[in-house]
């Protein structure tokens, strides 16, 4: 499984505070993150700057896990790490060998016009294997990948 290099991490916000917190991240820290949009099917906002290593998520209605991991450990929370890899099915097999398991798999394909944009597919693994942290491998389709 060849993988291309760490992608982003996902800093969680409250709903009320993501509109909030992508204006003084892109006007402070120079990221160009987009408005939030819903992810169909969950309750979750998300603003991705995939050049800046960075997506901001909020649980709508604290719903999810992201809403269960503010409500037990308050504002400031990190979400998944994402290493980005060449090959989606390659990594998948490369789990399997391993008896990795895949906790959740997200294709943008099949989302919202918001979501189709991105051209990611990810598989979130099992934070009980990787020492408690959360840990999702993904591809992103792009003109130059």
């Amino acid at each position: 499984m060849k993988i291309i290099g760490f992608n982003r991490v996902e800093l969680v916000v409250a709903e009320d505070q993501i509109n909030a917190a992508v204006e003084q991240f892109n006007a402070l820290l120079g990221t160009h993150l987009p408005d939030p949009h819903p992810i169909e099917g969950h309750p979750v906002l998300s603003a991705t700057d995939f050049d800046g290593h960075i997506e901001l998520v909020a649980p709508v209605n604290g719903e999810g896990p992201f809403g269960a991991k503010l409500a037990q450990h308050g504002p400031g929370q990190i979400g998944p790490l994402v290493s980005e890899g060449a090959d989606i099915d390659e990594a998948r097999a490369w789990l399997a060998e391993r008896g990795l398991r895949i906790r959740f798999e997200y294709d943008s394909s099949q989302g919202n016009a918001d979501e189709r944009k991105s051209h990611v597919h990810q598989l979130v693994l099992d934070p009980e294997q990787w020492f408690g942290f959360n840990v999702t491998l993904m591809r992103r389709a792009t003109p130059d990948r």
